[in-house]
């Protein structure tokens, strides 16, 4: 079963209609995170996946991109409050559930799912969003259907800034040879999205070796509920943390250029940013007209979480309303 045949749309319809039982929607879950393990993947897979279907009158879809660990599962919640009458797909990273190698720069990754896009509706306006790292490929996205001449009604970023100044290249880049700040990251992503802590610290996982330190962080997983039993969680691990760095390299070496329309930036209150930003977080100097400003109750994490959620989806669901 692939993301986008029929079967897998009416399990997720299904899913939605709270009628799949507890091993049906592990199953699932499973599925959407390849939970079974590393598999050959032909170059054609997709990486959009349908979260809220259309259906007879709904609304123009939304298209949003997945934040650096690649994951779509963080869009469940904002899209069941954004209603059923608005299609939602979501972009997963490519190689989070595969052994597809992940895409290298932004623009790669912006020409790729512009094509997806195409695929479910062929012509404009596009209604295009993304989380954190997925504002960022939002943007581009964007920037590269405006070149084409394709109209983008909806330019929605949320909580993210334009990228990385090349003077804080240095500073902002975690080493990739030592895997415990980016297990920390995922633990402090686990805490906000699914309400679970691991109980890890730099402490505990700085004196293990690589391997043990891996097998320990999959069984708080496990334990918390988040990977399943008899799953291959170190191969998911694995996986995970490939996409994390390879994601967060485009990120730090992307260099946005001019788009000439509109964008709303929806920031969560209490994530800590350079004050200098400004209150637009410097996506002002990329668009000729100022940026749409919206502060949200959260943190940068808890944002896409109940209860802050829904906050969100009411003022997005108000500018794609527009």
């Amino acid at each position: 079963m692939t993301a986008n045949d029929p079967d897998a749309r009416r399990a997720r319809l299904l899913e939605r209609r709270g009628q799949l039982t507890e091993e049906q929607r592990r199953l699932l879950e499973q599925r959407l995170r390849g939970a079974g393990g590393p598999q050959a993947a032909p170059a054609s897979v997709s990486c959009l996946v349908e979260l809220t279907p259309a259906g007879a009158g709904s609304r123009p879809p939304f298209f949003c991109v997945h934040p650096a660990g690649g994951d779509v599962l963080c869009f469940v919640p904002l899209a069941r409050h954004l209603g059923a009458d608005q299609p939602f797909y979501g972009f997963q990273s490519r190689g989070l559930e595969d052994d597809r190698e992940p895409f290298a720069t932004l623009e790669e990754m912006g020409e790729h799912y512009v094509a997806e896009i195409r695929r479910v509706q062929p012509r404009g306006p596009y209604r295009l969003g993304g989380w954190s790292f997925g504002g960022l490929a939002a943007f581009e996205m964007a920037r590269q259907l405006a070149a084409r001449g394709d109209e983008v009604a909806c330019l929605a970023v949320l909580d993210t800034t334009p990228g990385v100044p090349p003077q804080q290249q240095a500073e902002a880049a975690m080493p990739e040879d030592d895997d415990v700040p980016w297990l920390l990251a995922i633990a402090d992503y686990v805490r906000g999205i699914r309400g679970a802590n691991l109980g890890l610290t730099a402490e505990q996982l700085a004196p293990l070796a690589p391997e043990e330190r891996l097998r320990a962080f999959v069984d708080r997983l496990r334990a918390a509920g988040i990977v399943h039993a008899g799953a291959d969680g170190l191969a998911q691990l694995r996986r995970l943390l490939r996409v994390f760095k390879a994601n967060a390299r485009a990120y730090r070496s992307y260099r946005p250029q001019p788009y000439p329309g509109p964008i709303s930036l929806f920031r969560a209150a209490d994530t800590e940013l350079d004050p200098d930003l400004g209150p637009d977080l410097g996506w002002g100097r990329l668009t000729p007209q100022p940026a749409e400003v919206h502060e949200l109750p959260g943190g940068h994490v808890t944002l896409m979480a109940e209860p802050h959620v829904a906050a969100l989806a009411a003022r997005l669901r108000a500018r794609l309303n527009g």
